[in-house]
């Protein structure tokens, strides 16, 4: 059970030989000991230790001058539980090559397990100062006496978060010394990401929980004892385990995979490389022989009519098989057969099937159809599944989300006319295929179909093969091109694939390394096989590289084909399965991209047996660093191809995980995210298909950047992946809006953000009046805000402001301040001023559980009332309730209530998705009451809420109570944390002197992104350091004509639909004469109100509009985007302000990938 995690020692180049008997006689040395070295792993994976001896003693006789086998051999021994022989063969090791990290942690595993701690610290030192971050050595070190474990566990944890049992042994490092408060940051973090309990752990957890953040150390400290406990026995706290390197006896240690480049003939030569690699059929002992042949009435078909899935559905990180109505788990390179005991048995021939998370739960679950219909199982956990929807036959199942609300949805081709089951996040389907747009013209059916976002805006596309009505009965390629919310167009006239006839299958992959995937069209008449070029807008063109590939295809039926790279020279390569021009002819085929000469055949390194396919799945079946094939043979049995010595260059495997709480902006395994990987001088990209995904890095030893955009739009760097990468989702905010920051007479500061009153474009999260979804109002933010008092200071006679865009939003922009004395009612009509005397706090604060919240909520602190619980979505929680007591009310005239705090909202996608569900609706802040008879009644149905960051909201209290009970209960879902709670009366009118200023000057330009951080601990707002900031471009690019950069002030006149637009990155600097201001009389005070007409649209996957600048919104507009009734203002003024200002064009081409720049940590410099 496990990952493999081998870290390698150099690379082999182990090759064809050239020419003369020395070059020979070295290459079929190389030779025996690669196949030595082969099974000796194989062995080694199986347990079966002494045949693993064997090998590897014929390894180290081959190569005496290599360390594998010597570091091999000791892994045996070690395992076996012979310290002394480890010993031995590791020190040789070790002589040989110093610098493996592999050879040096198993020796120190040795010392360790033999009683000399400071000899294994030694060596997990010398391993950490080459690399600091190596979390197998920063976990060795922690085990040993007189380390400093809780800082040790600490890097491993941010290294490393998505692995449990760090951060469980964190958790009980800090209970233990009685850090409940970091105990608790620790245990919502696990909260966040882990799946769905076992019912026992999940009583153990919320005790530890519940305790800790009461500040029980004892009592969290036994119950996160027991959920350790009951976590032990996971699958997910063993493959944690196996990464650190903690286990012992069978499973410790890590094999090390590749010889040092000395080995083996110098070539430059990659072709020579790739062949020397074989693929060799170990179907026999492999546990697939009970797979059952196709009947013969079928022998003639040129349907796949095989299901072929694979997915690691027990999540034990090995590849699990789903073939032909049978369910394998994946052991070591063979497969055991659980169909019965999972209970995901069918009746009838299993012709297609799909593995995904469609309940977001962390388990996989596994569509299957049959001739006759399709099954649904639901993984329930402990290796079983459970029957819950019978939805419509297939011959191709996807899970994607086609709307991107963060669930996966399943679209279905078949012979009558493929499906598009929306996901309702109750269990539940719907078919939407004409809704959504994905219908094909008359009764067309479809047999394959691929998904891809093919025009770079961030959607998932799909590409349809339909059934029928081509050459040789294949069918032609649709391209549906999706425009959000669940819609998508046929774009199949303008895409380049209108011509195609005769299509069987379609594999999708970046394979020019571009940046744009491509695609490649089977032909099931043999005359039409085509690789298509994605020219970057999701169009395409067949490349000219293709008469070659073609022409070897001729004749050959191609039923199915993908991409994959199985040299890890970090091109994808392509293999292609059907049936033979000819009886006893090739029908399986694999190309090799040439990154200068294009796809050249290297079939001869595919076992000469089989002739023939229906389908292939590609997966590292032996975890051995390098991908295998799944071929189902033309009489429908599955042949296992081992890969052996395609991992002679170096590897990154990536696996993505979502928040599980607390998010709900992506799909648990993050399908339908795009991959971005730089290593020195290549780049590459793939499309997330699996739980796994595999990059070659050739003979780089390292990459250097890796760059997630999940599903949801929202980009996440990792600097220098290892070779097996998890990445976390990190919980950010993509939209709000704009950042205010002033000058407070030292420095600028992070005041609040501005424009909450504006959403273009944005789903509401409720379904609207016609059956569609409710859009926010067109209007423009017409906002009054209060900057804190005492903040803005004046400079050289001017005060200074600065408003940025460093979310994924676009803003347009016009504004005014308002300098105010005494603070008291006055200036424009709409704005309203509230002077008290007095406030009274609560005498007691509490929420539904009877936490004391109390201690929060009596000074406005940063300390904030945070016992809330998640629920899947970012914004929402379960309902709560804040019950507050300020002692007897009764009999006071003119109340008001006044709460201050902050609100972490939804965004356009979640509330896209809560529209489509029953089961979650937002519950808006409403104000409750005793009446006599000591019921809560509701005399405030909707609040309002803090808009953004530590906003006040006030409500009239007035004549509201019902009874001498004068308790308070504000209830709620929304995430809403509370930091000061007072009531107090309204004074009577004061003395006020209202002053406008205009601003004297603007200047808009390009800034960058300030770092973030939380303010007041995890439980406050995301706060911004203004003097410390990163150039590197944090969003996708926003395609349109944004204000070019320079002299903006004439934008800022008058809200005359003239204003500034600006996006991610950018800063608007204002200056305000300061000189207006009067002296102030002895006992007066000032502040500012800050006035913004403006509008924010943020480029969230389900905003309207969302991802260009255009169409610019107007004062008047009924609504947003508006239709052709409306327009914006196209007289003289408007026509030259467009002209004149927005000529700052940035396209989807902009700023990331391949086509962008790729920073290093060191860029985030100083703010000028």
């Amino acid at each position: 059970m496990g990952p493999r995690h081998p870290r390698v020692i150099g690379l082999l180049v182990a090759v064809a030989c050239r020419g003369g008997t020395p070059a020979a006689n070295t290459a079929a040395r190389a030779d025996s000991a690669v196949t030595a070295r082969t099974w000796g792993l194989a062995h080694l994976q199986s347990r079966q230790l002494p045949q693993a001896e064997t090998e590897f003693r014929k390894v180290i006789a081959l190569a005496p001058d290599q360390a594998l086998g010597y570091a091999d051999l000791g892994l045996v021994y070690l395992r076996g539980g012979r310290y002394r022989e480890a010993e031995t063969q590791l020190r040789r090791a070790a002589e040989l090559d110093s610098a493996n990290s592999d050879v040096a942690l198993m020796l120190a595993k040795v010392y360790q397990l033999t009683g000399r701690a400071d000899d294994a610290r030694q060596e997990i030192e010398r391993v950490l100062r080459r690399d600091s971050t190596d979390i197998r050595g920063l976990y060795a070190l922690s085990a040993l006496p007189g380390t400093d474990r809780e800082s040790l566990l600490r890097r491993i944890v941010a290294r490393a978060p998505v692995n449990i049992v760090a951060r469980l042994e964190l958790i009980d490092l800090l209970l233990a010394r009685g850090a409940t408060g970091d105990a608790a940051g620790e245990l919502e973090a696990l909260q966040r990401q882990l799946p769905q309990l076992p019912r026992e752990a999940a009583r153990f957890f919320e005790g530890a929980l519940r305790a800790a953040r009461a500040g029980h150390a004892a009592e969290a400290a036994a119950q996160a004892t027991r959920f350790d406990r009951a976590m032990e026995v996971t699958a997910a706290y063993q493959v944690g385990l196996q990464r650190l390197g903690g286990a012992t006896g069978p499973l410790a240690g890590y094999p090390v995979l590749t010889f040092n480049q000395s080995m083996a003939v110098p070539t430059e030569d990659a072709r020579a490389v790739a062949a020397a690699i074989r693929f060799i059929d170990v179907t026999a002992g492999s546990g697939l022989e009970t797979v059952e042949a196709l009947p013969d009435s079928l022998a003639g078909s040129l349907e796949r009519g095989v299901a072929l899935a694979t997915g690691d559905y027990d999540d034990d990180a090995v590849e699990d098989l789903y073939v032909a109505g049978h369910l394998f788990r994946g052991d070591r390179g063979r497969f055991i057969e659980t169909t019965a005991n999972t209970g995901v048995a069918v009746r009838g021939r299993a012709v297609a099937a799909a593995f995904g998370d469609y309940d977001n739960d962390g388990r996989l679950d596994l569509y299957v159809a049959t001739p006759e219909g399709g099954t649904l199982f639901r993984n329930t956990g402990g290796g079983r599944f459970k029957d819950v929807l019978i939805p419509s036959p297939a011959t191709k199942a996807l899970f994607v989300d086609l709307d991107h609300d963060g669930d996966l949805d399943l679209f279905l081709a078949r012979p009558a006319g493929s499906r598009a089951y929306r996901n309702m996040l109750d269990g539940t389907f719907q078919e939407a295929g004409a809704q959504m747009g994905l219908a094909v013209p008359g009764s067309e059916g479809s047999r394959d179909a691929g998904v891809g976002d093919f025009d770079g805006d961030g959607r998932n596309d799909l590409v349809v093969v339909t059934a029928g009505g081509g050459e040789g009965g294949g069918g032609h390629v649709r391209y549906f091109h999706n425009l959000g919310q669940g819609r998508f167009e046929d774009a199949t006239a303008t895409s380049g694939l209108a011509k195609v006839v005769g299509a069987g299958a379609v594999a999708v992959g970046d394979y020019d390394n571009d940046g744009f995937l491509d695609l490649f069209v089977t032909s099931l008449s043999g005359s039409q096989a085509t690789l298509f070029h994605n020219r970057g807008d999701g169009t395409f063109e067949p490349d000219r590289r293709t008469a070659g590939l073609r022409q070897e295809l001729r004749g050959v039926a191609g039923l199915d084909a993908a991409f994959l790279d199985f040299d890890n020279d970090g091109w994808l390569d392509l293999i292609v399965v059907g049936k033979p021009a000819t009886p006893g002819g090739r029908g399986v085929f694999l190309f090799r991209d040439d990154e200068t000469r294009g796809f050249e055949d290297v079939s001869s390194i595919l076992p000469d047996s089989l002739r023939a396919g229906r389908a292939v799945a590609v997966a590292d079946v032996d975890q051995d660093g390098d991908l295998d094939l799944v071929v189902v043979g033309w009489d429908g049995r599955p042949h296992v191809l081992r890969n052996d010595g395609g991992n002679v260059n170096q590897y990154v495997d990536v696996r993505l995980a979502a928040l599980r709480q607390g998010s709900g902006k992506s799909n648990a395994f993050a399908l339908g995210a795009t991959l971005e990987l730089r290593a020195r001088d290549l780049y590459q990209l793939r499309q997330v298909t699996d739980r796994v995904t595999h990059f070659g890095l050739g003979r780089r030893l390292k990459a250097d950047v890796l760059r997630v955009r999940w599903p949801n739009g929202v980009s996440q760097t990792v600097y220098y992946p290892g070779s097996e990468q998890d990445v976390l989702e990190q919980q950010l905010l993509k939209g709000s809006c704009p950042f205010l920051y002033v000058w407070d007479g030292r420095a600028f500061t992070f005041a609040t953000d501005v424009m909450w009153n504006s959403a273009l474009g944005m789903p509401l999260g409720i379904m609207g009046s016609e059956g569609g979804i409710a859009s926010a109002s067109p209007r423009a933010s017409q906002e009054y805000l209060r900057i804190p008092s005492g903040l803005l200071q004046p400079r050289a006679g001017r005060y200074e402001l600065r408003l940025t865009e460093e979310l994924w939003e676009t803003a347009y922009l016009d504004i005014q301040l308002y300098l105010n004395e005494r603070f008291a009612p006055a200036g424009p009509s709409a704005l309203r001023f509230y002077q008290v005397a007095q406030p009274r706090s609560p005498v007691a604060a509490t929420d539904e559980l009877g936490n004391d919240l109390l201690p929060a909520l009596r000074a406005q602190d940063d300390v904030y009332a945070a016992t809330l619980r998640p629920t899947r979505y970012q914004g929402l929680t379960e309902l709560h309730d804040l019950v507050l007591d300020f002692g007897n009310l009764a009999g006071r005239d003119s109340l008001f209530l006044f709460l201050t705090g902050w609100i972490y909202p939804t965004d356009a996608s979640i509330n896209f998705a809560l529209a489509q569900s029953p089961l979650s609706q937002v519950v808006p802040l409403h104000l409750q009451v005793k009446d006599r008879a000591g019921v809560w009644r509701t005399v405030i149905p909707d609040l309002g809420f803090p808009a953004g960051k530590n906003k006040t909201i006030i409500a009239d209290l007035t004549g509201k109570f019902l009874s001498a009970d004068t308790r308070i209960r504000i209830r709620t879902n929304m995430e809403v944390y509370w930091d000061r709670a007072f009531v107090a009366a309204t004074r009577g009118a004061s003395p006020v002197t209202v002053t406008t200023l205009h601003p004297r000057a603007a200047d808009l330009h390009y800034r960058g992104f300030s770092r973030m951080y939380r303010k007041g601990g995890r439980y406050g707002p995301q706060w911004y350091a203004y003097d410390e900031v990163s150039r590197e471009p944090a969003w996708a690019p926003i395609a349109g004509a944004f204000t070019r950069y320079g002299d903006v002030l004439p934008l800022l006149d008058a809200p005359d639909d003239r204003y500034v637009i600006f996006g991610p990155g950018d800063e608007t600097a204002l200056q305000f004469d300061a000189t207006p201001a009067p002296a102030l009389p002895p006992g007066w005070t000032r502040d500012f109100v800050l006035y913004t007409d403006a509008w924010m649209k943020d480029a969230d996957l389900n905003t309207a509009s969302g991802g260009t600048v255009g169409p610019l919104p107007f004062h008047g507009m009924s609504r947003y985007p508006y239709g052709s009734d409306e327009t914006y203002p196209t007289d003289a003024v408007h026509r030259r302000f467009v002209a004149t200002y927005n000529t700052r064009l940035e396209t989807r081409d902009s700023g990331l990938g391949a086509r962008g720049s790729y920073a290093t940590p060191e860029s985030r410099v100083p703010s000028p």
